[in-house]
């Protein structure tokens, strides 16, 4: 999600060898080295005719087992062995680095879309006008209260129509009715549980050409019980499509629940929820489909496109189907409309991206330091603030395993194993049904170590 990028901070705290990275919990008397470019394969053996197990990026951290000349056995993920090439391994402080990441810009213009059949019911929270169509007369105002949708439509603006009685009302004071999205069960269990537990974003890129073996073991290694796999994007359309097959399927072999991460821009809204059913409609290979969808909702984050989206797409993939909202975190935009989520989706997931500096002291709380106690209270805060505007809600905090400032998320700026335990421990307490973390390809040594050693 880019999820957004947003954040990050100061890792490198002590040195275990000269010019070595800091090792903070890798296991005892192993030494830490920096993959030195982009694109660099791991692989089974010693020998470039090997078979690839995953394809690194520059500065991911590996944990080295063996060296020869021109081979380093390492570890990676805190789980995955493999063979680097010794040249592509230096033992060094993560340096400063400049991003490259530019987000997709918009190739699309909003398009009308004509009216399309639906049987819903709603409620009009407050007397709404009535008209003959979009940019059409007014027929009449109708009463707050209970009415059946029977089409909807967008306009040239992008705004979403709702048929009934007749006319055309905008959806602003539209809420469908429906049950609460926390207890909805499927099979005896609630609908939820399928983002409970601990679990990881993956990006695609360098992880698409991974074998998927490794990534599942690595995420059965560390009690990782679901995935957020990026799928789809409003500009790029379903661009994982050709990719995420034999990921899902091998998820699925040993039993962990993937959910697709699906990034409407909300501007287009219309061709957004299409895109959405897309995905959701997707089957691999051999028949395998994703166990629910994590919407991405962070670009337009006005409450009537968020709402429109929202209702629209659980009309149409049903009740039963697992969704997650992605949000900002209520520090961040105070004014997010979190309940309007919650009405829709089974759980909601903010980005509680806490370390926003490249600093040693965050933005919030008086300027305190990074650590543990800070990350804490970000979690504790954030699933508070979004109680208070959805009682009720199902919240999975999103947490922070990136340097924001840095190539292809990577550097001296992530946060410590001990912000990533302050966060867990933070939502644990705060009754959070789980905690993801962003992202797969980013995290540390030490924070993977910390993810797995805990509890959830």
């Amino acid at each position: 999600m880019r999820l957004r990028r947003l954040i990050a901070a100061a890792l490198v705290a002590a040195v275990l060898f000269p010019n070595s990275v800091s090792a903070g919990s890798a296991s005892k008397g192993a030494r830490l080295g920096l993959v030195l470019h982009d694109g660099v394969s791991l692989r089974s053996g010693p020998s470039t005719h090997a078979s690839v197990v995953a394809v690194l990026v520059e500065q991911t951290q590996v944990e080295l087992l063996k060296t020869t000349q021109q081979w380093r056995h390492v570890r990676i993920w805190a789980s995955v062995k493999g063979w680097l090439p010794a040249r592509e391994v230096v033992f060094r402080k993560p340096w400063k680095t400049v991003s490259t990441y530019r987000a997709p810009e918009v190739h699309y213009h909003v398009q009308v879309h004509g009216a399309l059949a639906l049987d819903q019911a709603a409620v009009l929270t407050s007397p709404t006008p009535l008209f003959s169509g979009p940019g059409g007369h007014r027929l009449s105002v109708l009463p707050a209260g209970s009415v059946a949708v029977t089409a909807w439509r967008q306009d040239a603006t992008g705004s979403i129509w709702y048929g009934m009685r007749g006319g055309w009302v905008r959806a602003d004071s539209v809420v469908f009715a429906g049950p609460d999205p926390t207890r909805t069960t499927v099979g005896g269990l609630l609908l939820w549980q399928g983002a409970a537990g601990k679990g990881m974003w993956i990006t695609l890129g360098p992880i698409a050409d991974s074998n998927p073996k490794a990534i599942v073991q690595a995420a059965l290694d560390s009690g990782i019980r679901h995935l957020y796999l990026e799928s789809a994007i409003s500009p790029l359309g379903f661009h994982g499509k050709q990719s995420v097959g034999p990921l899902l399927e091998e998820a699925h072999r040993h039993g962990l629940i993937v959910l697709a991460w699906v990034y409407p821009y909300l501007y287009d809204i219309a061709s957004d929820v299409a895109l959405t059913r897309e995905v959701a409609a997707y089957r691999s290979k051999t028949g395998e489909q994703f166990d629910g969808i994590a919407a991405d909702l962070e670009r337009n984050m006005a409450g009537p496109a968020i709402s429109a989206y929202s209702q629209l797409i659980r009309a149409y993939l049903g009740q039963h189907y697992l969704l997650v909202g992605v949000t900002y975190p209520a520090q961040s935009l105070a004014s997010y409309p979190f309940g309007a989520v919650a009405r829709s989706y089974n759980v909601v997931a903010p980005m509680d991206y806490w370390h926003q500096t490249a600093t040693s002291r965050g933005l919030n709380y008086g300027g305190m330091g990074y650590g543990a106690d800070y990350s804490q209270r970000y979690a504790e805060d954030s699933i508070l603030a979004i109680r208070r505007a959805a009682p009720g809600a199902k919240i999975e905090p999103i947490g922070q395993a990136f340097d924001n400032f840095g190539h292809e998320e990577m550097g001296p700026n992530a946060p410590s194993a001990e912000e990533i335990k302050g966060f867990l421990r933070g939502s644990k307490l705060s009754g959070a049904i789980g905690v993801s973390f962003f992202q797969w390809m980013t995290a540390t040594d030490a924070e993977w170590r910390a993810i797995r050693a805990f509890r959830y």
